[in-house]
């Protein structure tokens, strides 16, 4: 695999030219690294001086609890930028375990030599812009996730979160990418509690949804 021209379609990496693109790898020390199912890309508190561009397979963000338990902060798919805003803080400590779900491959890109002083400023430019813009998404996912968290009750959970499902797709009618175990990990309740109420819900004629894809019936959930 060519790495520039599996990375051109990179939100990090968009609007470089090739020329511009092999410069910016070449400083970056970019290199290609494949993980197993269920292989650790690193556990809590390690240090991150690098972020992973996500070529194929999924991988997970989980935060164990005390009593073994796990939570999920983040799944992160193909074309998705693992680690970013760890690479880019001041301590590089991870705050949770990433995890490989199925056979994942991408490539490491280290944060601090891709702004070394040597590279050339307009493309230091195109490459900071992208930074900001793919932090600033991040962001905003979190702020959603934190909305979900912050709501007391099953159902106003379940609630808010396919409403912001649906203004983030434009539609009523959307597919997640999550599967009931891991909505139940990143909603913070238990699996088959969520199972019980999503189909309750469907009773009363609120939503509808066959596996992962799902469809809001009723105007005070679509908001």
């Amino acid at each position: 695999m060519q790495l520039a021209d599996a990375l051109k379609d990179s939100r990090i990496f968009q609007n470089l030219s090739a020329e511009q693109l092999e410069t910016a790898l070449g400083a970056a020390r970019a290199r290609e690294a494949v993980f197993a199912r269920g292989e650790t890309l690193a556990i809590a508190g390690a240090e991150l001086r690098a972020f992973f561009c996500l070529f194929s397979g999924s991988v997970q963000g989980v935060r164990y609890q005390a009593n073994g338990d796990a939570d999920l902060v983040q799944l992160f798919l193909p074309g998705e930028i693992i680690g970013l805003d760890i690479a880019g803080s001041s301590t590089k400590r991870c705050p949770f375990w990433l995890i490989a779900i199925e056979p994942s491959r991408g490539v490491y890109v280290d944060f601090d030599t891709l702004f070394s002083p040597e590279l050339p400023q307009e493309i230091a430019a195109a490459l900071g812009q992208n930074v900001i813009r793919a932090l600033a998404n991040d962001s905003i996912r979190r702020l959603h996730k934190i909305d979900v968290l912050y709501r007391k009750g099953l159902r106003a959970r379940i609630t808010v979160y396919l409403r912001h499902m649906s203004i983030m797709n434009g539609s009523r009618e959307f597919s997640i990418n999550m599967d009931r175990e891991q909505l139940s990990q990143y909603l913070g309740v238990n699996r088959s509690a969520l199972s019980h109420e999503l189909s309750q819900m469907r009773k009363e004629g609120l939503i509808d949804f066959h596996k992962n894809r799902f469809a809001v019936l009723s105007d005070e959930i679509a908001g």
